[in-house]
């Protein structure tokens, strides 16, 4: 595991969550039993540092009861973290576990992704973003079917 990551959350642990946690999540708690890392980010929360090592998974959080897009993340953290995104995939739907289990495979493989998860309102303005600041990264958009949302 980094060493980055090893500060924050004992191994044991993140063992534990990869066998009892959210389901979606299981797959990037096993990766980081191999050294991968996980970056978390919330709204508001200001400046982040992207990790070192590009062995990790980044997921972005603007799905709570108001998503707040872009503008709700620290523009300058975000740029640099989808710069080195190889791929980012943005959920504006309900979860979709392969999305996370192919996130996880890749950072075992030494690739970085971003995974943002959203609301369909929002949707656009990241893909907007992602555009911009990824343009070579693969992209998946996970997007609800017409009259689902």
């Amino acid at each position: 595991m980094s060493e980055a990551f090893a500060a924050f959350v004992p191994r044991a642990r993140i063992e534990g969550l990869a066998r009892t946690g959210q389901p979606h999540l299981r797959p990037i708690y096993a990766a980081m039993t191999a050294g991968a890392g996980l970056l978390m980010v919330r709204q508001r929360s200001g400046r982040f540092m992207r990790p070192d090592d590009p062995r990790f998974v980044a997921i972005v959080g603007d799905d709570t009861d108001c998503a707040l897009g872009p503008a709700g993340f620290h523009a300058k953290s975000m740029r640099r973290l989808l710069a080195a995104a190889r791929s980012v995939a943005i959920i504006a739907s309900d979860i979709e576990p392969a999305v996370y289990a192919t996130a996880a495979a890749g950072a075992l493989l030494g690739l970085s992704s971003v995974i943002v998860e959203t609301r369909p309102e929002q949707e656009g303005a990241w893909l907007d973003l992602v555009k911009r600041e990824a343009p070579t990264a693969a992209l998946l958009l996970v997007t609800p079917m017409e009259g689902s949302a």
